[in-house]
């Protein structure tokens, strides 16, 4: 038995697809295009004799979950019973093993012969939830654990949440004893146990009011009873009666239809729901002015499927939320300010002590090295926070939020400020004393290196270079469990945690990647943005994690992996030319259509349609490829063109002008990494 990884070009993909299809009732359904991404991706293994398919595993890659997700596991009647489910999950865990902290599935407590086979190989049940099927049935959370260090685990705050508009519910519940569906309205793949991990699928109250539209009593119950299936959205109806009305010049009509589609909408856009599914031509015809306005995309059930990966990975602190926040809108607290702050962010329904409240603030006021700032958006405050300047640390004693509806976009920007102002005073910690943190702010935290400590949270800064061999100076009191025997994937997450550190001697690919000087100040460089005469975007360049759009070039990038960027010299107007000028971190590279790309990467808020379509030359049928970036460092001292080449010959490699990406070898990279951060090698 012949057990490999393959392609969408391999001559067994189209029984992998027939035996999926013939398996469909317990593997649950998958649209054609979701064997399409998951095979080009090289996401299914297959065990063949080299005539017949015996079996194969479909499975996702969850790296900001650091993870594996078993999709399918299907074998062929003739070959049950044989070992070949046992070859398949062996050859999965074999090469997922020391890069990911295991591999999870969900299962149906009633498929005993699957649940026996996840017992057998060493999974657990973790949970038991009740499934999206028809039927009340309940689903085992099964997890392999690879025995990796758990400082990388996430918390289900993860999931992608979406509203199902009324048509999707109607014809899942439709579906139920239909023999044939209209493939391209068959939103059963919705219900696919396998999703239940990755997606919160919720209903509007609105759903009530069509059910009790309808005339068939019985048909009406059930509905109602097919609703508990997924969760009921909480909306506040005077901002959505608001948005309604917004609504009314895009979704027109006075129809019961009409109003009902308006009212879904705005409850999808009040509840911060970032996605937003349905069947109706209307709305998906309209979804460009929809998007263009409010914070939600609008998918049928087979887009939203395919693209849930992409889905997934999208972070909920991103730089569109912060409309109407500007970098220069943080102040230092005035004496008229003081007052109205203690009252407005005093969190009295917490239980906490006014007086207390307000002598900790006036004690902030009065510490040497300490300030009180406020953020304010429209002109309005909508953050209160404060520090002190330490010897060795910046101690953040306060850091409250009022605007809910992007609180987590603000901490995240505050902590990265925050971070900087250590960074520039040299100083080896950041301690967060708030005691009032919500649980997403906790995950941003932990994003950013803090680790909790008593009642505190304390981040430690290692602005430097160091050798793998010494990575145990560092772990030993942060990660005592991280060791130089762990893989370099988990030592490179170590480094991001820990950023700005960096590590010598770990397998991580790194490129020099050109970029032109008006995007890179765009996206990331003020100084260049500066000397451009309309400037950044002040709200694009608050991200600390956006993308960069490209044409497809023969090399092919893989992530993870540092970046070098290169301010390619085609603009004689800015000083910065011919020169890398910043490094990242490169979280995720994506190839597909401009309209696509777009529609996935749109929420990060840099590029207008007419930049990609500029970038195309107008050939929306041409791939394209996007590459998402974070943890960017502008270097203090931009390393020229001529000292570029000097490096590159002095490690045996010959001149280039960068005119596409370019990988190099780690010694390259610290090399100009080095002479960009500190003008000299460390």
């Amino acid at each position: 038995m012949t057990i490999e990884f393959i392609d969408n070009k391999n001559k067994f993909f189209s029984d992998v697809k027939t035996l999926g299809r013939k398996n469909s009732a317990t593997l649950g359904f998958m649209p054609d295009g979701g064997f399409e991404d998951h095979a080009k991706n090289r996401c299914i293994i297959v065990a063949h004799d080299g005539k017949v398919l015996a079996g194969y595993l479909m499975y996702r890659v969850v790296f900001r979950l650091s993870r594996v997700s078993i999709v399918h596991l299907c074998v062929s009647e003739d070959y049950r019973g044989k070992g070949v489910s046992t070859a398949l999950l062996k050859a999965l865990k074999k090469k997922y093993e020391k890069n990911y902290r295991g591999i999870s599935l969900s299962c149906r407590t009633d498929f005993t012969y699957a649940s026996n086979v996840w017992k057998n190989f060493g999974f657990v049940p973790l949970d038991k939830v009740r499934s999206r099927s028809y039927n009340e049935n309940y689903l085992n959370k099964w997890w392999y654990d690879f025995n990796q260090p758990t400082l990388f685990s996430k918390s289900s705050a993860s999931k992608v949440k979406a509203l199902l508009d009324m048509n999707i519910i109607v014809k899942l519940r439709e579906a139920e004893n239909s023999e044939t569906v209209n493939p391209l309205e068959d939103p059963r793949g919705l219900l696919s146990d396998w999703l239940i991990d990755e997606t919160e699928l919720c209903f509007a109250p609105e759903a009530y009011n069509e059910i009790d539209r309808d005339e068939n009593l019985q048909r009406a119950a059930k509905t109602r009873n097919f609703l508990m299936s997924f969760s009921q959205l909480q909306v506040d109806i005077e901002k959505q009666e608001k948005v309604v009305s917004e609504l009314e010049s895009i979704i027109c009509g006075t129809s019961e239809n009409d109003i009902s589609d308006r009212k879904q909408v705005a409850s999808c856009i009040v509840s911060h729901t970032p996605y937003f599914i349905t069947y109706d031509d209307g709305l998906l015809n309209r979804r460009s002015q929809i998007e263009e306005k409010y914070l939600i995309q609008i998918y049928n059930p087979q887009e939203f499927i395919i693209q849930i990966d992409q889905l997934l990975h999208g972070e909920e602190y991103l730089p569109n939320q912060l409309k109407g926040v500007y970098s220069d809108s943080i102040s230092k607290l005035n004496s008229q300010e003081l007052f109205s702050c203690v009252d407005r962010f005093w969190m009295q329904k917490m239980g906490e002590d006014k007086q207390a409240f307000s002598t900790s603030v006036y004690n902030m006021v009065n510490a040497n090295g300490g300030a009180l700032y406020v953020l304010k958006r429209y002109g309005e405050v909508i953050a209160f926070y404060g520090f002190i300047e330490k010897q060795d640390s910046t101690d953040i004693e306060l850091l409250r939020i009022l605007a809910k509806d992007m609180c987590g976009a603000i901490f995240f920007k505050l902590i990265s400020n925050i971070l900087q102002t250590t960074l520039n005073g040299n100083k080896s910690q950041i301690v967060l004393n708030e005691k009032f943190i919500t649980e997403e702010q906790k995950e941003i935290l932990s994003n950013f290196g803090f680790i909790r400590q008593d009642d505190y949270y304390v981040k430690y800064v290692f602005n430097k270079v160091i050798k793998k061999e010494d990575i145990s100076l560092i772990t030993r009191k942060i990660y005592p469990e991280v060791t130089i025997n762990h893989s370099d994937r988990i030592l490179f997450e170590v480094e991001r945690k820990l950023f700005p550190l960096k590590i010598k001697g770990l397998n991580i690919p790194t490129y020099i990647i050109p970029i032109q000087p008006y995007w890179a100040g765009q996206l990331f460089d003020i100084t260049i943005a500066g000397e451009d005469l309309f400037g950044a975007n002040p709200e694009k360049l608050w991200s600390f994690e956006n993308v960069y759009y490209r044409h497809t070039k023969p090399i092919t990038e893989k992530c993870p992996a540092r970046i070098l960027w290169y301010a390619s010299g085609k603009d004689k107007f800015h000083s910065h030319t011919k020169s890398i000028i910043a490094s990242s971190y490169l979280t995720d590279v994506m190839t597909g259509k401009p309209k696509t790309l777009f529609r996935v990467n749109r929420r990060y808020g840099t590029y207008e349609w007419k930049d990609i379509s500029k970038l195309c030359d107008g050939n929306i049928n041409m791939d394209i490829r996007t590459l998402k970036f974070c943890h960017t460092e502008v270097f203090g001292y931009p390393v020229n063109y001529n000292k570029i080449q000097d490096i590159l010959m002095s490690n045996g490699r010959k001149r280039n002008t960068f005119a596409s990406p370019v990988e190099i070898n780690e010694s390259i990279f610290f090399q100009i990494y080095q002479l960009g951060k500190w003008k000299e090698q460390k």
